[in-house]
C-alpha cells in the first residue's frame, strides 16, 4: 500500500530516502528551503571513493553509474611531509592480510620503529590478543596513537593528515575509537577495500544531478523555496508540517534530512525537553570545512590526491578540467577544522591557496596560469568527530512512530561523510518499510 511521505531537506540523505520510498511505490514530496537540492553539496570538492563505501556504491548502482566509475584509474593517496618529501601508500592487489602487512613495511612515511609497532598493534587487533579497550569512543585519536607506540612525528604527519581527511579535525580532536573504526574499514580489509578512485567532477556532477534526474521519473514531487517552521505532534505522532507562510501539510509518514541544528529549533519545546533522543542533540558540533578553486591553463593527465603536513591547507585535489574538455585543470585546496580562516579576504586565501599549491605542485603553478578562483566557507561543514561525540548521535528511528532522521551525522558508525549520509536515507527507507502500512504502532 503506497504512503504518503514528506521529506524535509534536499541534500544527499533525504534523496537517497526518496529513491528508495518512491521506487518502492510510496508517494514522496521533499521540501526545501533552497531553490536547489543538495545544499552546500552542489560547490563541494569530488568525492573520494573507497571500496568500503558500500552505501554509495549500491546508490551509484542504483541509478546505473557504478560502471563508468569502477573504470577510472587508481588514484594514489599521497604524502607531502614537512621536510618536503613526497610519500605514497601503496595500493598491493594481494589478499588481507598481505595487502596491510606489506603496504605497511614498505610505507616510508612511518620510521622503521613507528612500522613495527604499528605492525605488532595490528597482528594484536587481529588475533584479539589483548581485545581492544571499551573507551577508545571517549578518549582522543592522538593520546590512543601515543599508547600503541606511534611518535610525535608520526602522530603530526601521517596520521593526523589522515584524521583531517577522513574525519575533519585534527588528532587531538577525533574520537580514538572512530579514527580506529574508520582506518580498518578503508585501509585494512583487503585489497579491494584500499583502492580509491577521486572522479574528476564536483559532488554536484556525480552524484546529485543524476539523483535529481531519477527522482523526477519516479514522479517525486519538490516543493522548493518552502522552509519548515514547526513540525506538530499529538500523542506519539507528527501530525502535520508548517511551513513558513503558514501552510500545513500532512502525510503518513515525516523524515527529517536537515542538520542537527536545524531540526531541534522546529520541535516544540515539551518534545526537547521530554525526549532524551532530541536532548542529546545539543551536545552535537560542527567542524568548519575552507575549499579554494583554481583553475589552471594547463591539462592534468590523471588525478591526483595529496596530504599535506605543516601547510595552510591539509589535502589538495587536482584533475582534469571536463568543463574546458580537459584542455584545463581544476585544483581543490581543503582545509578542515580552521574556523580563523574563514573570515580572512578572499586575495589573502587564493595568495595562501597558491602557496601551498607551489610547494604540492611546483611545475604547474606560476601566477600566469592561474584562470580564475572560487572560494567555499563552511563553518559548518560537518559533525564533528571529537572524544564522546558518538554516543550522541541518533539512530534513524524517534520516538514518534511516524517521524524518521536522516543525515550524515546521525549514527551510522560512519564520520559525517557522503557515506553515512547515503546509509542513512536508506536506513530511514528500511525502517518506514518494516512497519505494516495499517500499523500505528
Amino acid at each position: 500500500m503506497s504512503r504518503q511521505v514528506l521529506i524535509f531537506g534536499g541534500g544527499l540523505a533525504g534523496l537517497t530516502a526518496a529513491l528508495h520510498l518512491a521506487t518502492s511505490g510510496h508517494a514522496v514530496t521533499i521540501l526545501e528551503q533552497a531553490d536547489q537540492v543538495g545544499g552546500r553539496l552542489r560547490h563541494a570538492p569530488p568525492p573520494i571513493l573507497l571500496e568500503a563505501h558500500h552505501a554509495t556504491w549500491s546508490l551509484l548502482h542504483n541509478l546505473g553509474t557504478d560502471f563508468a566509475a569502477r573504470q577510472l584509474r587508481h588514484t594514489p593517496l599521497e604524502f607531502l611531509q614537512a621536510t618536503g618529501a613526497r610519500v605514497q601508500f601503496l595500493h598491493l592487489p594481494l589478499p588481507s592480510p598481505l595487502n596491510t602487512l606489506l603496504g605497511t613495511t614498505l610505507f616510508q612515511g612511518l620510521s622503521m620503529r613507528d612500522r613495527w609497532h604499528l605492525l605488532s598493534f595490528l597482528e594484536r587487533t587481529w588475533e584479539q590478543d589483548p581485545p581492544l579497550p571499551n573507551d577508545l569512543d571517549t578518549r582522543a585519536a592522538d593520546e590512543w596513537l601515543t599508547s600503541i607506540g606511534q611518535s610525535e612525528p608520526a602522530r603530526h604527519g601521517v596520521w593526523n593528515s589522515l584524521a583531517r581527511l577522513l574525519l575533519g579535525a585534527a588528532l587531538p580532536m577525533v574520537s580514538a575509537g572512530l579514527f580506529m573504526r574508520t582506518l580498518r574499514r578503508c585501509f585494512l580489509t583487503g585489497a579491494r577495500a584500499t583502492k580509491l578512485i577521486v572522479p574528476p567532477q564536483g559532488v554536484d556532477t556525480f552524484l546529485l544531478a543524476p539523483l535529481k534526474a531519477r527522482l523526477d521519473t519516479l514522479g517525486v514531487q519538490f516543493r522548493m523555496t518552502a522552509p519548515v517552521a514547526q513540525l506538530h505532534f499529538a500523542q506519539h505522532r507528527v501530525t502535520n508540517v508548517e511551513l513558513t507562510d503558514r501552510t500545513r501539510l500532512t502525510a503518513d509518514w515525516y523524515i527529517s534530512a536537515l542538520p542537527h541544528n536545524r531540526l531541534t529549533p522546529l520541535l516544540p519545546e515539551r518534545v526537547v525537553t521530554h525526549y532524551a533522543y532530541f536532548q542529546q542533540l545539543s551536545h552535537l558540533s560542527e567542524s568548519s570545512m575552507l575549499v579554494v578553486r583554481l583553475h589552471l591553463d594547463r591539462p592534468a593527465d590523471h588525478t591526483q590526491l595529496v596530504l599535506l603536513e605543516g601547510k595552510t591547507f591539509h589535502w589538495m585535489i587536482r584533475h582534469a578540467d571536463e568543463t574546458r574538455h580537459n584542455q584545463a585543470s581544476v585544483i581543490w585546496a581543503i582545509a578542515v577544522g580552521e574556523p580563523s580562516l574563514l573570515p580572512q579576504s578572499q586575495e589573502d586565501l587564493i595568495r595562501l591557496a597558491r602557496e601551498d599549491v607551489a610547494a604540492t605542485f611546483p611545475a604547474e603553478t606560476p601566477s600566469r596560469h592561474v584562470l580564475d578562483a572560487e572560494i567555499l566557507r563552511l563553518p559548518s561543514a560537518m559533525l564533528s568527530a571529537r572524544p564522546g561525540a558518538q554516543q550522541f548521535r541518533p539512530l534513524s528511528t524517534s520516538p514518534f512512530t511516524n517521524f524518521l532522521v536522516a543525515g550524515a551525522w546521525t549514527d551510522t558508525g560512519w564520520p559525517a561523510n557522503h557515506e553515512s549520509a547515503i546509509l542513512s536515507g536508506q536506513r530511514c527507507a528500511t525502517a518506514l518499510a518494516a512497519v505494516p502500512p495499517d500499523s500505528h504502532r
